[in-house]
């Protein structure tokens, strides 16, 4: 097996991590618009609205709207029943005059879906604030995985971000998540300190990091393998099927055999 060994990062796994990161800062865009422009634009027609239901819309005619869900209470509630009026058409006057007010503001004649708050405001400024927070670090992930190695020499195996671990220094490679995930943990002593290096082929080149992996258990030794069997030899030649034939023949012998036997 010829050295150095080595395996560069799969961009297809990175992907998906740009894919996340730029949908939460399109999220995080959507909040931001909520919260600066669409919400604050709805808060003031929906407390308009509320206003000019006074005097023009009794008791009466609430009694007769259709219950609102239990969970909505307060002004919020009392908001609802407007909307339902306005929609219901039965209070002309209340109408006209909502119309007249949306015209003269140049709003949307339709009443807000909801009576929005300030907390309903800050809400979507905390949302855009967590949305860019991941999504930033999804994209600084991808950033950084850019050009990403490792690489195993004679001695033991390199990073490209610096991190080197001897195979004398190797006390455990487990294998537990290797057969379902591809990740192989390999604990070791560095400057008097434990450490562990993940072999992942997931997010390096399968084929190299394979055999990068192999190469860790033969140097370092098998009996530091846990949660797993040692890895074949990826340059051994794969041994061929024997063919039907071959199979059957030694029953049908058996069988001559046992004929003249008889």
């Amino acid at each position: 097996m010829e050295f150095p060994i080595r395996a560069n990062n799969n961009p297809k796994f990175y992907r998906r991590f740009l894919y996340m990161g730029l949908g939460a800062l399109a999220f995080m865009l959507y909040c931001l618009y909520d919260g600066a422009i669409s919400y604050p634009s709805q808060q003031v027609r929906g407390e308009a609205l509320m206003e000019l239901s006074d005097g023009l819309v009794s008791d009466e005619d609430i009694e007769k709207l259709s219950a609102i869900p239990e969970e909505v209470h307060g002004e919020a509630a009392h908001y609802l029943l407007l909307a339902k009026l306005y929609a219901k058409g039965s209070n002309e006057a209340f109408n006209a005059a909502w119309e007249a007010e949306a015209e003269a503001n140049g709003w949307p004649t339709e009443p807000p879906a909801k009576l929005r708050t300030v907390n309903d405001i800050l809400q979507q400024y905390l949302m855009a604030i967590l949305t860019f927070i991941a999504g930033a670090w999804m994209l600084i992930t991808v950033w950084r995985s850019n050009g990403r190695w490792i690489e195993a020499t004679e001695s033991g195996v390199e990073t490209s971000w610096g991190e080197s671990m001897p195979y004398d220094a190797v006390t455990e490679i487990v294998k537990k998540q290797w057969r379902d995930k591809g990740i192989a943990k390999v604990k070791y002593q560095a400057s008097g300190r434990r450490r562990t290096f993940v072999v992942d082929d997931y997010k390096y080149d399968r084929g190299a990091t394979d055999r990068i992996l192999y190469v860790i258990e033969q140097r370092a030794g098998q009996d530091k393998i846990s949660g797993g069997p040692p890895e074949l030899d990826p340059d051994a030649p794969v041994a061929q099927e024997a063919q039907p034939e071959e199979l059957v023949q030694p029953a049908e012998q058996e069988t001559s055999t046992a004929n003249d036997g008889g």
